[in-house]
């Protein structure tokens, strides 16, 4: 398996799920722990928003990918999206939809999603997804 950590880095990537399921949440949050990612989970996307603006816990730990769902109670993706658009320091953000017409992703895309997937996806493509965004995000730090 790949790691995906750069030797010289001290903590693992963190990565912020926010999803509405609860199963697909768990089952994310298990692959990515697995993949050696440390992982943070809401419900919705106010609580996402608020975990972007406030640090993961308490302030001193940073999201450095986002996967979200679109549709989500409180505030949708595209919403949270939205609200990051002119933010120069925010994480790739990987949105997932079970409601996946090309609008909804070139909307996505045009707020500035890294990358749109549809639902049902493999569980293995996620993660190697996510190391490759990860890796690219940190490309220019190397």
């Amino acid at each position: 398996m790949n790691h995906p950590l750069p030797k010289n880095q001290q903590r693992p990537p963190c990565v912020l799920i926010a999803e509405d399921d609860q199963a697909l949440r768990e089952l994310l949050s298990f692959a990515l722990c697995r993949a050696g990612f440390s992982v943070a989970c809401c419900n919705n996307g106010k609580r996402l928003l608020e975990m972007l603006e406030n640090g993961i816990d308490d302030a001193s730990t940073a999201a450095d990918i986002v996967i979200t769902d679109l549709r989500m109670p409180a505030m949708s993706g595209l919403e949270v999206l939205e609200a990051l658009f002119d933010r120069p320091e925010r994480p790739p953000v990987i949105c997932m939809t079970a409601f996946g017409d090309s609008k909804t992703h070139q909307t996505a895309i045009r707020f500035g999603a890294t990358h749109t997937i549809d639902k049902p996806f493999d569980i293995d493509e996620m993660i190697e997804l996510v190391r490759a965004v990860y890796k690219y995000k940190n490309s220019d730090k190397e």
